[in-house]
Parts: C-alpha cells; sequence; structure tokens
C-alpha cells in the first residue's frame, strides 16, 4: 500500500535548505524568520499527511478486526455443521470424509470380503399398535442407540436403520482381516442380545409391558460396498447375494437368537457354542446355505459380551433378569446363568474372607 506521505525531492531539498539556514552561524533574523514560517508550514503539511495515515491504519484495523470476527463466525457455524453432520454417518465413514479420503461420486465401489449383521425387533408392528406414537419413539430411539453405542465399540460400520431393523456390516477397512471383523460381528451380535434385559426395564418405566427381544442373522462372504445413487445424491452401502442371506437368517431366527451362516462359523467356531440349523435356500443364491445358532459363548469373551452383571471393586451389580422357561432363546440362557455364577461366587469370597 503506499504512503500518504508524499515527500517529494523538491520538498527534501527545502528541507535540508531550512536546516542549513536556521543552523547557519551568519544567517540574520529576517532569513532566520522565513525559513521558520517556511518550515512550519511543510511540518503542518506532513503532520496532515501523519493523521491521514493514522485514520488509514486505525480503518485497516477495524476493518481487519471485523474479518478476523467473521471468519471465527463462519468456522463456529463450519463446526457445527460438522457436528451435525456425525450424527447422520457412521464413525468410519465421517472419518473419511472429514480426512478428505471418500469419494462421493456414484458407482464408486469395489469388492471386500465383509461380515454383514441384520436385526429386528420381535413383534414390533403389533407394539405401534398399543402404543402412543410419543412413547413408541422415545422406546425406539432407546434401543437404537444402546444397539449403535455396542456396534461402535465392536468396530462395526452402521449402514442404516430401518424402522426397528439395523443393518451394520464389518470390513469396509482397506487392510481389514476377515476372520477378526467376523468375530467382532458375532460378538456383538451377543452383546446386543445380553442387553436387552436393562433396554426392557426402561421400556417398563415408559408405561410398555412389550417383552423385548430381537432376531439376529449374520452372513460373511464378498460383497460390494461402495456408492450407490443419483448425481445428486448417493448412499455409502453394500449390495450382492451375501448381504441377501444374511437377511434372510435374520427372518429365520428365532427370537432371542443369532443365526449365522457356516461361512461365519467357520471363522469364529472357538468363540462360541452353536447348533446347526439345518440348510437354507436364500432366492439368487445358486446353492443351500449352512446354517448355524448361537447357544453359548466360550470364557475368553464371556465377560465382554454380556451386560446382566457388571463388578466393582467393592461388589457387582446384577441387572434386571427376565426368565421365560418357554420363550428365552439359549444365549441369553447361558448369560443368566454364568452371571448368576459369577455373582455368586464373588458373594462366596467376600463371606469367606470374613
Amino acid at each position: 500500500m503506499e504512503s500518504p506521505i508524499q515527500l517529494t525531492d523538491e520538498d527534501r531539498g527545502r528541507l535540508q535548505r531550512l536546516i542549513g539556514t536556521l543552523s547557519g552561524e551568519t544567517t540574520n533574523a529576517q532569513e532566520m524568520r522565513g525559513a521558520a514560517e517556511e518550515l512550519a508550514e511543510l511540518s503542518e503539511r506532513l503532520g496532515q499527511d501523519i493523521d491521514d495515515l493514522s485514520l488509514m491504519y486505525s480503518s485497516v484495523i477495524e476493518h481487519s478486526t471485523g474479518l478476523e470476527n467473521e471468519l471465527s463466525e463462519r468456522n463456529d457455524q463450519i463446526s457445527l455443521l460438522i457436528e451435525k453432520m456425525r450424527h447422520f454417518l457412521s464413525p468410519q465413514l465421517y472419518g473419511r470424509i472429514t480426512g478428505g479420503t471418500a469419494e462421493t461420486a456414484a458407482g464408486n465401489h469395489q469388492r471386500r470380503n465383509l461380515s454383514v449383521f441384520f436385526s429386528d425387533i420381535v413383534g414390533f408392528t403389533e407394539l405401534t399398535d398399543t402404543v402412543e406414537p410419543e412413547t413408541l419413539s422415545q422406546m425406539l430411539n432407546s434401543y437404537l442407540d444402546e444397539m449403535a453405542h455396542i456396534c461402535d465399540r465392536w468396530g462395526g460400520t452402521i449402514d442404516k436403520f430401518i424402522g426397528d431393523a439395523v443393518m451394520i456390516f464389518f470390513g469396509d477397512e482397506e487392510q481389514a482381516d476377515p476372520m477378526q471383523c467376523a468375530k467382532d460381528c458375532v460378538c456383538m451380535a451377543v452383546e446386543m442380545q445380553s442387553s436387552l434385559g436393562a433396554l426392557e426395564e426402561k421400556w417398563r418405566s415408559y408405561g410398555a409391558s412389550h417383552e423385548l427381544r430381537i432376531r439376529v442373522g449374520i452372513n460373511s462372504g464378498y460383497c460390494t460396498i461402495g456408492n450407490f445413487g443419483s448425481s445428486t445424491r448417493v448412499d455409502y452401502t453394500i449390495i450382492g447375494g451375501n448381504v441377501n442371506v444374511a437377511s434372510r437368517l435374520e427372518h429365520q431366527c428365532r427370537p432371542g437368537g443369532v443365526l449365522i451362516s457356516g461361512s461365519t462359523y467357520a471363522m469364529i467356531r472357538e468363540l462360541v457354542d452353536v447348533q446347526s440349523m439345518g440348510m437354507i435356500q436364500v432366492k439368487g443364491v445358486a446353492h443351500p446355505v449352512e446354517t448355524y445358532e448361537v447357544i453359548g459363548r466360550r470364557p475368553e469373551i464371556t465377560a465382554q459380551t454380556h451386560t446382566m452383571l457388571v463388578e466393582r471393586e467393592s461388589g457387582f451389580d446384577l441387572k434386571s433378569i427376565h426368565f421365560d422357561t418357554q420363550a428365552t432363546a439359549p444365549l441369553e440362557r447361558e448369560a443368566i446363568r454364568d452371571s448368576l455364577q459369577r455373582a455368586l461366587v464373588r458373594m462366596s469370597a467376600t463371606e469367606s474372607s470374613e
């Protein structure tokens, strides 16, 4: 920016001449008076230029402060929008978008070996006819919130919520290990089943008496994953025969159970006990699918996958347990049995030390 103080060559010459005159030993009074008047005139003009510069400086500072405040406000707005966007995306997809690594064009997809999970609430359609919409919203949101927390803990990607149904997959990361993904998926499903007792108690506080049970289907295999949609809107999702198999397994599963395919069981056989449920035929899949129901878990994953018993240094919390001789599924029976056994062991240890 050009300075408003304009000291020309002529001004510099005058200034040097005036200084010489005022400091000269032979300068008479009349010359001294004329030089002083001329210097005062030059000083006044330069002072006016300095005032103009000061005014311009103040204006620049004020303008820059305004720009800084506007920039800060825009950053706050962007942060708020990003935070809102986080609630509509899985943590994995959110991280890729904010990190600048996500592709947004439709048609960008690839093949990955995934473990796919489907679940839904047993009798939810009938429940919608007996509960007020506001209460139903509270119940459904509390359920989905708990399922999402468990999913995040095991590293799954929530594909979508469809009413009371949940679709999740594992293995979309480039370096993902298919076997570990299958293990995490099954552990997540088992923990979800074990968390329903506390959730059912919460539903009762809303005034509902509906027994909360879910069906779960899991299948592992290659799927197509990526962006599907139009030029203006896309969904990051998965498609393929193995997705259809997982959905069919969920429909075939009995209430309170976890039904897995043979391909999933082959990768997690050391973690759970299962019961063979025979073969099913899935439309669009050329060969029959072998199925297994998870009926128990091995000790190495027991503490990680059920929340009925929460142990503390000074004791434990045993959450609400509901047992029905006809309706309680094998997996839930196993969780109840293990929780009670561990609670009794803890109590016995405390009594023997007194």
